[in-house]
């Protein structure tokens, strides 16, 4: 369709995140508790608007905690504050009510961990705004702030020390993208957070004004000067070439800036509301520029609990955004509701595994706040776990325990189904940190395992005592956390669902124990061998998550169709395991290769091997010995043709899988769901 001669291209998303809703809303749940006045310290957003509104509503804005009356109600903003001002409001003896975005308070407990374990801590940002002032106060002694690649470039630290950087959450992405590499250029040992600290909702709309200003003459931010994620969206329309201009109220939309613009590009900041963009829609309308046409490049649906002082408190209609559920944010009649029975699409598995990182991120970001307020080393553990999970993985026991609750016919607003797969996740969490120890594994997913890290910790602290007692110590630690914490996502789980857990978390943790003992009695036994591979990844990986899955949508009967499915699609996935392991891209797969062969692990491509070669039989054997060479049984492998054979065993065992999904009583989308996640675990490349 042609466009008409005037036209606004609106982008999408746009307007209030999930941060400013949830401050917005702990500010009004405040004042229903507490009457007025409710103090806020500094503007609860950077909005005018908002806080006009709020006013109005009984909140009174203060610039700090010692302006508000000794013993009344304060809510710090969203932009987060240091631990002095928590200490003075504590003195003071006033009632705090946290807003502090979830995303500014991960960047606090990083500045919290870095301090400890670096000697200096490069935060970037903009040194005068409220968020920098608070993360700066974690640990002021240890902290400078980079503003520019300038700044960067002049950066001056003595020869040696550790550094780490983390950055202001609102900034432009591509600024900040070129002072991380000239700081890396300086200091190539720089570290930094184990995910991106720029925010989801600013990483969004700056990616949404760079689709729209390329096909559009003037692009309008709607946002307060003093927002920094508003002023970066304008830098970014500038950058792409495009006239910008900042409307911090839709009267001041001034009709001479339109003068021969024929598109005009629409989006605001993340702490505007809707209603100013509709606004700035109907004066635009009214200067001749009816035809709106969305740009989508992105959808959001996160939605952040309320502070621990309010959760539970939410008042029947103010339950959530208009069109969304609470638990999943999704539309009452969008993705979900597709007709058949269990026939939810892809987007909707994605959704539920959205809210999945969501929760553990959550319960982490909740422990670590916690137990460092009792001192930052009690919190060690904690962020030990957390880090981990943050480095990535491949969530492969959420998704297939999500797979198969929608594949029973689960439906969206049920949480049981994301604590559930949360507690896999930790679960796996647990696995991976005591196997790396049991292992002697150097690195996982691509950075230090916890054990090392800790090691290496103590080593250049020069404490006392033995640094690898130490290192692993913390580990242990860190992994019966992530257990613990799993066992309690677990709690709410009942009848069948509640079998399952319980059943999977002892077949995989009795798996590892033959797993250990093969390797130090050195018995290469095909059977055993897959027995453990059966009870470490058939069960543990695949089986046990789909029927759990199934039995909390309420159909446990599909439990014998999952295990035969499970059994075949695991071993195939372990059998992959194993050979990326003997023959695998460390770079690829962010582990060490070889360390099965190291640590003398009878896996089931080991024991195949050495069944059916003598050679491989007998370099196993001589693995006993103190001065065997590994490099010799791993060419003995390649030699032996094993590698071709565990690949058409592999073919064979997806044929199984998929055979296994015949006449099971899914739908026919869902058994070609299955059918792909069997072909994506067996034949992966990490």
């Amino acid at each position: 369709m042609p466009s008409a001669p005037h036209r606004v291209l609106l982008a999408e998303p746009r307007g209030a995140c999930a941060g400013v809703h949830r401050a917005i809303e702990t500010v009004e749940r405040a004042l229903q508790l507490h009457g007025s006045p409710v103090y806020v310290r500094k503007q609860i957003v950077h909005n005018e608007h908002v806080v006009r509104e709020l006013e109005g509503k009984g909140a009174r804005f203060v610039d700090s905690e010692e302006d508000v009356p000794a013993g009344a109600v304060c809510v710090f903003s969203a932009h987060g504050v240091s631990p002095q001002v928590r200490d003075n409001a504590q003195r003071r003896e006033l009632t705090v009510i946290d807003a502090t975005c979830p995303l500014v308070t991960k960047v606090h407990q990083e500045a919290v961990r870095f301090a400890r374990d670096k000697d200096t801590l490069i935060l970037i940002g903009h040194v005068d705004h409220e968020e920098i002032e608070g993360t700066y106060g974690e640990a002021p002694e240890r902290t400078v702030v980079v503003g520019s690649v300038e700044e960067a470039r002049r950066l001056d630290l003595a020869p040696g020390t550790s550094a780490a950087y983390l950055t202001q959450t609102t900034l432009s992405m591509d600024d900040t993208a070129q002072i991380v590499a000239v700081l890396h250029e300086r200091f190539p040992t720089l570290t930094g957070p184990a995910s991106a600290d720029i925010c989801y909702a600013t990483q969004n709309r700056q990616n949404a004004v760079k689709a729209i200003a390329g096909r559009s003459d003037l692009v309008l931010v709607v946002g307060s000067a003093n927002s920094s994620n508003s002023l970066r969206l304008v830098e970014v329309a500038h950058a792409a070439g495009t006239d910008a201009r900042l409307l911090p109220d839709p009267d001041l939309l001034d009709s001479s800036w339109l003068e021969g613009v024929r598109t005009v590009g629409l989006t605001a900041g993340a702490s505007v509301p809707d209603v100013l963009v509709e606004r700035v829609l109907h004066r635009l309308a009214e200067l001749g520029y009816q035809d709106v046409e969305t740009e989508v490049t992105a959808t959001e649906n996160v939605v952040f609990k309320l502070p621990p002082e309010l959760e539970g408190s939410r008042a029947p209609g103010n339950a959530v955004r208009p069109g969304r559920s609470e638990a999943a944010g999704e539309s009452d009649d969008g993705a979900a509701a597709v007709g058949e029975r269990g026939a939810v699409d892809e987007e909707t598995c994605a959704k539920l595994l959205d809210r999945v990182d969501r929760r553990i991120e959550e319960l982490l970001s909740a422990e670590e706040a916690r137990w460092s307020a009792v001192d930052a080393r009690v919190a060690v553990p904690v962020a030990a776990v957390a880090e981990l999970v943050a480095a990535g993985g491949k969530r492969l026991r959420p998704l297939f325990c999500v797979t198969g609750y929608l594949a029973a016919g689960g439906g969206t607003d049920d949480d049981t189904v994301v604590d559930a797969a949360a507690a896999l996740e930790l679960l796996h969490a647990f696995a991976l940190i005591h196997d790396d120890i049991m292992d002697n594994s150097p690195t996982r997913r691509g950075t230090p395992t916890v054990h090392v890290a800790y090691t290496d910790l103590h080593a250049r602290r020069a404490w006392a005592g033995e640094s690898r007692r130490y290192g692993e110590s913390v580990a242990l630690l860190a992994g019966d956390l992530a257990l613990s914490y799993a066992n309690r996502l677990a709690g709410r789980l009942t009848g069948p669902a509640a079998e399952v857990w319980h059943e999977l978390v002892t077949e995989m943790i009795i798996g590892q124990q033959l797993d250990i003992a093969l390797a130090a009695e050195v018995e290469p036994d095909p059977e055993l061998a897959r027995w453990v591979a059966v009870c470490k990844s058939g069960r543990y990986t695949i089986h046990r998550p789909l029927a759990l899955g199934a039995a909390i949508a309420g159909r446990p009967g599909l439990h014998d169709v999952f295990e035969a499915y499970g059994v075949a699609a695991g071993e195939a996935f372990q059998l992959r395991d194993d050979l990326l392991d003997a023959f695998g891209d460390a770079t690829v797969t962010g582990k060490p290769t070889g360390l099965d062969l190291d640590e003398h692990k009878m896996t089931l491509l080991i024991a195949l091997a050495a069944a059916k070669d003598p050679r491989v039989a007998q370099l196993v054997e001589d693995s006993r010995h103190a001065d065997w060479n590994p490099a010799e049984l791993r060419a003995a492998l390649l030699a032996s043709g094993v590698r071709a054979d565990v690949e058409e065993r592999i073919d064979a065992l997806v044929a199984d899988a998929r055979a296994a999904l015949t006449d099971a009583g899914l739908s026919h989308r869902w058994r070609l769901r299955l059918e792909e996640l069997a072909d994506m675990v067996a034949y992966r490349d990490r």
